[in-house]
Order: C-alpha cells, then sequence, then structure tokens
C-alpha cells in the first residue's frame, strides 16, 4: 500500500475506470506533464523538464497506440497529429519552449473537444430522453 494516499486513490481509479474516463486522465496527465515541464524549464531544472517531457511523450505515445485504425479519418488525423507532438517533444528537449508550447496547446484542444463529446454523448444517453431529444 502507498503511503501517499492520493497516489493510491489515483490507482485505484486508473485501474478501475472505463475506456472514456482512461483517455481523459490521460489527456489531463499530457498536459498537466507539459505545463510542468514548461515550468521547469523557466526554473532551471533541467532534471524535472526531462521527466515531465519523458512523461508527455509516454502518454501521448499511449493515446497513439490505442486508436482505433479502422475508423478511418478520425484515427489518421489523429495519429498523425500524435507523432507530430511527439516528434515536437523531442525537439523541445534543447530548450525550444515554443515547440512544448504548441504541444501542450494540441493536445489541451483534443482534450476539451473529447471532454465535449462524451458529455454529449452520455448526455444523448441519459434515461427519459426520447429519438428527438437524443438526437438534437
Amino acid at each position: 500500500m502507498s503511503s501517499n494516499p492520493y497516489a493510491a486513490y489515483r490507482t485505484v481509479e486508473a485501474t478501475t475506470a472505463d475506456p472514456v474516463t482512461l483517455t481523459t486522465m490521460l489527456y489531463d496527465g499530457a498536459v498537466k506533464a507539459l505545463k510542468k515541464a514548461r515550468l521547469h524549464h523557466e526554473d532551471g531544472n533541467a532534471r524535472g523538464f526531462n521527466d515531465e517531457t519523458n512523461r508527455a511523450y509516454l502518454i501521448i505515445g499511449e493515446l497513439r497506440s490505442t486508436l482505433d485504425m479502422s475508423r478511418g479519418e478520425l484515427s489518421e488525423n489523429l495519429a498523425a497529429l500524435y507523432a507530430y507532438c511527439l516528434r515536437l517533444i523531442i525537439e523541445s528537449s534543447v530548450g525550444d519552449m515554443q515547440k512544448l508550447t504548441e504541444v501542450e496547446r494540441h493536445i489541451a484542444t483534443i482534450a476539451e473537444a473529447w471532454r465535449v463529446a462524451t458529455a454529449e454523448l452520455r448526455a444523448s444517453r441519459a434515461p427519459g430522453r426520447t429519438g428527438a431529444e437524443a438526437a438534437a
């Protein structure tokens, strides 16, 4: 058992979450890591910067690896964007924070779109909604 109750809670949450919630957690984790990386760079903390850029890289790589490529153009576009973001993270390792900021912007935009889409989907599936209401 972890001595950090928050970490223990997050572990349980991650191991019991549905795929939609897990994806949300991954987006949140990537954005958080990218923000922390920028702060570490500003503070001159090279190790912290490296740790957080590695964390963001792994998370975005995981998001990319879980795409269902049989779903067509959307999956292909996301795969290309994730690959681009991964490349920018590598290029940012020489201190180009504009590239890291660009990655953060892309991932935050996708995360927000994901939140909106999942909220709309859940609302359309809410009990008591009928065909026209669910489609609206």
